[in-house]
Parts: C-alpha cells; structure tokens; sequence
C-alpha cells in the first residue's frame, strides 16, 4: 500500500519502532480524563478510563484505527457494551492504541486523539474507526494522510499549526510506544484484544466477538467480583 506521508517528521521512527515491537496485522483477537493516578491496578496514569471508578470490573481493549475487526467491533458491539455496563458504572472501560498495518497512518491517528485529549479524543477514535474505509482511500490520493486526518482535526477545533505541532509531539509519541510495549508484554497478538478483569478474552471459536459474547463475559466477571 502506497501512502503519502509528507510533512510527518516521525516516520523513521515509527518504522523503527513497528519492527522492534513486531506489530501484528489486524486479525480478531487470538488470545475520560487521563493524567493523575490510575483508580485500579489495572490501569495506566495515560490511560483514559470511561466509566465509573467503584466499577468491580475493568475492560480493556487494545485496537487500531487502521484494522476492519476494530471499525465492527467499535461500531457494532461497543455501543451495546456502553450502554448495559461502562454509563451504569458496572464496568470501567479502556481503550488502548495498537497501530497495526498501515502503522504510520494509525499511530498518526492515535496521536492526533491524544492530543485532542478527554471527550475530543473519544471523538476522534469514532471518526476515525468509522470513516476508516474513507481515511485508507484518501492516504492512498494525491493530497495523501495529511489531508484526510486534517480534516478530523479540523472537526473537533483543531486548526492546521495545532495539528502539525501534534504530529512533531514526541512526549505523546513515546507514550504510544510505551503502550503498545504494555501490549506485547500483555500478550496482544491480532486487534481486537479484550482484557476482562485482567483476564485476555477471546471469542468462542476465535470468530469476531459479538455483543451477546462480550455480555456474557462481563456477566461472568460481575457475579465473580460480588
């Protein structure tokens, strides 16, 4: 896949970084507010929790804005999930940046969330995860990746110099990176991955996780907290 990356200063080293930490390709899963101290051992201080901090259960999914199975999962199965657990307060939710392939264009994504940062930042993953097919075919164009997430920055009050002195931010640049290590260790080997409780979820069969597969995971983790 040829895509245009003009203007991103970081692209060398995202190379480097994508070979270091053997990325996968996107496939299903085989296996808020950020800053200040995490409200469970489970999460991270550059975490953005969603969800309440009595919560008894913590979801954590690692995905990428590049790969389809994250776009269905967060489009068709996460909806679900907010609505019966994460805005009751019966389950905390995180989400956690994995570029997979193209890895320049996703990891420019996650940066360009994290730099929106709280609500905006939630915005721009559900921009970008469902406009996905649309931001792949505009990287591929002649005014390439710039353009199509400029655009997505321009959505949510970003303008052209906010958005460049984002791309340049090597302090949220070396989070990613520290979260996708967090991956690797975590045993992260395709995207979606699902961590319930700690606990690495997998849907049964291996197939694409349904919302009734992920309820009935998060039923089991409630009942077992009690």
């Amino acid at each position: 896949m040829s895509i245009q990356f003009r203007n991103f200063g970081f692209v060398a080293k995202l190379a480097v970084v994508a070979t270091a930490l053997a990325l996968s390709a996107c496939g299903p899963s085989t296996g808020g507010k950020s800053g200040g101290a995490p409200s469970s051992a489970l999460e991270n201080a550059t975490d953005f929790p969603m969800g309440s901090k009595d919560a008894k259960v913590v979801m954590i999914e690692y995905a990428s804005i590049t790969c389809p199975h994250c776009a269905n999962f967060h489009t068709n199965v996460l909806p679900t999930i907010k609505e019966k657990y994460i805005t009751p307060g019966k389950v905390r939710y995180v989400f956690r940046e994995f570029p997979t392939m193209p890895v320049e264009l996703a990891t420019a994504g996650h940066l360009l969330a994290r730099c929106a940062g709280g609500e905006k930042r939630d915005q721009v993953i559900d921009a970008l995860m469902r406009g996905q097919s649309e931001l792949v075919t505009q990287a591929q164009g002649p005014s390439g990746a710039k353009q199509a997430l400029l655009n997505v920055a321009v959505s949510v009050g970003m303008n052209e110099a906010q958005f460049d002195a984002c791309m340049a931010n090597q302090d949220q640049l070396k989070i990613l990176v520290e979260v996708q290590e967090g991956g690797v260790k975590a045993g992260v080997q395709g995207t979606p991955s699902i961590f319930i409780n700690g606990e690495k979820f997998e849907g049964p069969g291996g197939r694409e996780m349904t919302a009734d597969d992920v309820s009935k995971a998060l039923d089991a983790a409630l009942a077992k907290a009690k």
